[in-house]
């Protein structure tokens, strides 16, 4: 282990745009002394390590910079993590107290020790595993700027010391549901406290967000993922892509209750895609009866037009001002939308896909002449 003083100095001076100059002025010093310590000649004095760690806002450890055998950190981490898997979870909690003493301020050894506790404590209920598991997390947050790992994140940390947080002390666990909320990726979270709290009406009303949120991320997840493994042009990627159009009809079905919504719409596009994909299996009598049903929901959809889904959905126990409305860019009739699917996909194509496409849409305009004729 080695000391980076004077190279962290340098880094976290840079960092405020301080020339030497001005960080000798903030401390009533001469440019040399700053010069010295940058360069490593010399050392500041423990109290004026204090003061700069504090004028860089980070910790002490961190401006001393350990500086460890990334291998022995490794080698800790990975024995943490087959005790665990073992259910040997007293002796990994045992390496993970000797490992932060001896590396205090090295992230991935923080970190792990505070997924060892999660997982202890989630399956102990330990109290007081709890809260070391809490504060492990938190000090954690402080040495973030050393991690390396995608996975793990400012969110990911701060998620799990609110879930931690739930049961005892579930004011503090919403406020930081709260913080890290975004795009309403907490929601369901903030719904289960505030369920457990007696919050009923407020809970549903998040509950149903959750609802909504997930049959948007459905809508996108059907047609645009049918529509490239259509692309594709392979029989079994078009097969499949024809199963999730089948999915997702019978999800937007089962989920609408009788009422024109932005789901009736999708479900009209959902049984274009499948006509196409039909098409492009050879199964014209399918891909017949696909393009039929999407023509006759579109005019259903039509008929009566709404982008909403309040009250327009099963399941909904939304509050008076939750009122989602769905917008796209395939325009504001679902017959039209259709129209839009197919000018999309005039683009380079397998020939047997651009075939099936082919099919689909002369079969649809013909739907829609025999419509003006009447």
């Amino acid at each position: 282990m080695q000391l980076n003083v004077g190279e962290n100095i340098k880094k976290y001076r840079k960092e405020m745009n301080l020339t030497q100059e001005e960080l000798a002025d903030a401390f009533g010093l001469t440019v040399g002394a700053v010069s010295k310590w940058e360069s490593g000649s010399t050392v500041p004095d423990i109290y004026t390590l204090a003061d700069l760690a504090d004028f860089f806002n980070v910790s002490m450890d961190v401006l001393l910079g350990y500086s460890i055998s990334s291998k022995a950190v490794d080698d800790i981490v990975e024995k943490q993590n087959a005790l665990v898997k073992e259910g040997r979870y007293d002796e990994a909690i045992s390496e993970a107290e000797k490992a932060l003493i001896r590396y205090p301020a090295n992230f991935k050894i923080i970190n792990r020790a505070a997924q060892t506790y999660y997982v202890a404590s989630a399956l102990g209920e330990n109290e007081e595993q709890r809260k070391r598991t809490i504060e492990l997390f938190e000090t954690a947050l402080k040495y973030l700027s050393q991690n390396t790992d995608p996975d793990e994140s400012e969110f990911s940390i701060r998620m799990k010391i609110a879930e931690l947080k739930s049961e005892e002390s579930p004011e503090e666990a919403l406020e930081e549901f709260r913080r890290i909320n975004y795009m309403g990726v907490a929601d369901i979270n903030i719904a289960m406290v505030q369920m457990n709290t007696g919050k009923r009406e407020e809970a549903l009303d998040r509950y149903t967000r959750v609802l909504v949120s997930v049959l948007i991320r459905c809508i996108q997840l059907c047609g645009n993922l049918s529509i490239g493994l259509a692309q594709s042009g392979r029989k079994k990627d078009i097969r499949e892509a024809c199963e999730l159009t089948d999915w997702g009809i019978s999800l937007f079905s089962s989920t609408g209750n009788g009422k024109t919504s932005y789901l009736t719409k999708m479900q009209a596009v959902l049984w274009a895609i499948r006509g196409m994909c039909k098409a492009g299996l050879k199964e014209p009598e399918e891909m017949r009866r696909s393009m039929e049903e999407a023509y006759r929901i579109a005019r259903e959809y039509d008929r009566d037009p709404s982008n909403s889904l309040q009250d327009r959905i099963r399941f909904w126990h939304g509050l008076e001002d939750y009122k989602p409305t769905m917008y796209d860019q395939l325009g504001p009739s679902a017959v039209e939308g259709i129209d839009a699917l197919f000018r999309e996909d005039e683009r380079p194509l397998p020939k047997e896909v651009l075939a099936g496409v082919e099919q689909a849409k002369e079969y649809w305009e013909a739907l829609k002449n025999l419509r003006e004729d009447a």
